[in-house]
């Protein structure tokens, strides 16, 4: 009687060796996991915070600045509440500089919780929150996309980075 490998049939692969293939696809998709951590807990903080105040009250006020964006400084708006000038911080994600022009000591229209006129957010702040949470998703989209290429190599029986052997 024949063995089956003497008639070219590939080994069955068991035994303690048969998961290493898989962990390539596994490391680059817990990167992948791992980097889109950042960008979740940025965005969603973020949109909460613009969120909290959008059916807030509605006031413009005076745009202040410590440098070219929010993310590293300070940004905060001046208004009125009551006929008392109060000082809100505005979200690390608020934009600073559109077209290259600074906003500082420029009317902003903001909106702010009448509970605590602290709390404020630009109106209709939630663009600038989706664009940079995209941007930082950037790393996590392709060590996805790395991680799922892997994963299909290694299910359709070929090492994972020679995609063209054969």
């Amino acid at each position: 009687m024949a063995d089956i490998r003497s008639e070219g049939a590939p080994p069955e692969e068991t035994g303690p060796g048969r998961l290493r293939r898989f962990r390539w696809p596994v490391l680059f998709l817990l990167l992948a996991a791992l980097a889109a951590l950042a960008p979740a807990y940025v965005g969603s903080t973020q949109w909460q915070r613009v969120a909290k105040v959008q059916d807030g009250v509605r006031a413009v006020g005076t745009f202040h600045a410590e440098g070219s964006n929010c993310w590293g400084q300070r940004c905060w708006v001046e208004f009125e509440v009551d006929g008392k000038r109060v000082e809100a911080d505005l979200p690390a994600l608020t934009s600073a500089t559109p077209s290259k022009v600074s906003r500082d000591g420029l009317p902003i229209t903001i909106r702010y919780l009448a509970s605590d006129p602290t709390v404020a957010a630009e109106e209709d702040g939630f663009g600038y929150v989706v664009a940079i949470t995209a941007a930082l998703s950037l790393p996590a989209l392709i060590l996805l996309i790395i991680g799922l290429g892997t994963l299909v190599a290694v299910l359709r029986g070929r090492r994972p980075f020679s995609p063209w052997s054969s």
